[in-house]
């Protein structure tokens, strides 16, 4: 499974516009939830190029977890998602010819709308399942992103069968929630809890319902112009992936720019210009590692806030604490104490 957990992950932020769009409608701010340094770039933030981190979106959903204390949040979120929430892939869904297609063909593109979840179709019988799977291990976030996921994609299929009777079943890993009336209005009546995977089951033959707004000639340029782009993130991720690497190998020890561009025979002013080409410092780079670091090591090991400071490469652990205080707005036992609380 790749690592989606660093600072090459950039995604667009697709999901957070509709995020804010559900916290404005509970009178909430969006700026409560935005880490410092984008609290001040809302507008920009919403714009069509804009990327954030892995990290930084991870971070953003935690403190409207905890700001909120709903835990059927991503449902709400997915919800309010319209058929044309992803822009290009969007357009490719809505030109297709069948509904199987539509829906083979967004999750095929799901990686460039920021997706942070596995999805995989497997035939199974009359059946086809799509299976979520987690690149992360965290419970509150993995609820979200699935619920986010299946509410929006509950409307996809509502837009290209005209209704949701496509859909056999919704199977949920997540506990059977107090209120049930929001799932039944986002994923309709056929939704079951405490299971063992995360899928939705589609009839295949009902899948094969054809599409009012099928056009041919669009789908093949749509097609055409998405694989351009996958093509070229994952040459960006190649690069910026293995750079990720050398500077996580010594960590400890506070990498410098010279030394990581001497492993790829580059000298630094190369190496930086390289990185300055796919958006990305190695500056910001080092900073995400840590902070990546930082959180993983303060949820899931037993090391003391000064003994995971030696480990991020910090000689002064008061320099680690205030980073970590710039990075999420709050302490580290502070955020441990928030996130625990999910």
């Amino acid at each position: 499974m790749e690592n989606y957990q660093a600072s090459g992950s950039k995604v667009p932020p697709h999901l957070l516009r509709y995020l804010f769009q559900e916290l404005e409608a509970r009178g909430i701010r969006p700026e409560k939830i935005l880490p410092q340094g984008l609290q001040d770039n809302t507008s920009k933030l919403l714009s069509h190029n804009a990327r954030l981190s892995y990290q930084q979106s991870r971070l953003i959903i935690l403190k409207a977890l905890v700001l909120t204390g709903d835990e059927s949040l991503g449902l709400a979120v997915g919800y309010r998602q319209p058929i044309t929430s992803l822009g290009l892939v969007s357009l490719g869904v809505m030109a297709c010819a069948s509904s199987r297609e539509a829906l083979e063909f967004g999750i095929r593109y799901h990686r460039l709308t920021g997706s942070m979840l596995e999805i995989d179709v497997v035939p199974e019988a009359e059946h086809l399942a799509v299976i979520v799977r987690s690149r992360f291990h965290e419970p509150a976030l993995l609820s979200f992103f699935v619920q986010e996921l299946f509410a929006a994609m509950v409307g996809v299929v509502r837009f290209t069968t005209g209704g949701e009777t496509a859909i056999s079943q919704i199977q949920m890993m997540q506990p059977q929630p107090e209120k049930t009336g929001l799932y039944k209005q986002a994923l309709g009546p056929k939704v079951s809890f405490s299971c063992s995977r995360n899928a939705i089951l589609f009839n295949a033959q009902k899948l094969e319902h054809p599409q009012a707004t099928a056009d041919r000639f669009i789908r093949l340029e749509v097609e055409s112009l998405l694989a351009d782009m996958m093509s070229e993130e994952h040459n960006r991720l190649d690069f910026i992936r293995t750079v990720e690497e050398e500077v996580r190998r010594r960590l400890k020890t506070t990498p410098s720019v010279e030394e990581v561009a001497g492993v790829f025979s580059m000298s630094e002013r190369s190496f930086r210009r390289k990185l300055a080409a796919f958006q990305v410092s190695f500056r910001s780079i080092l900073s995400q590692i840590r902070q990546s670091q930082a959180i993983e090591l303060l949820l899931w090991s037993r090391l003391s806030t000064d003994e995971i400071a030696v480990e991020l490469g910090y000689s002064d652990p008061r320099v680690f604490r205030r980073a970590f205080k710039q990075w999420t707005g709050q302490t580290p036992s502070q955020f441990k104490k928030s996130t625990t609380q999910l």
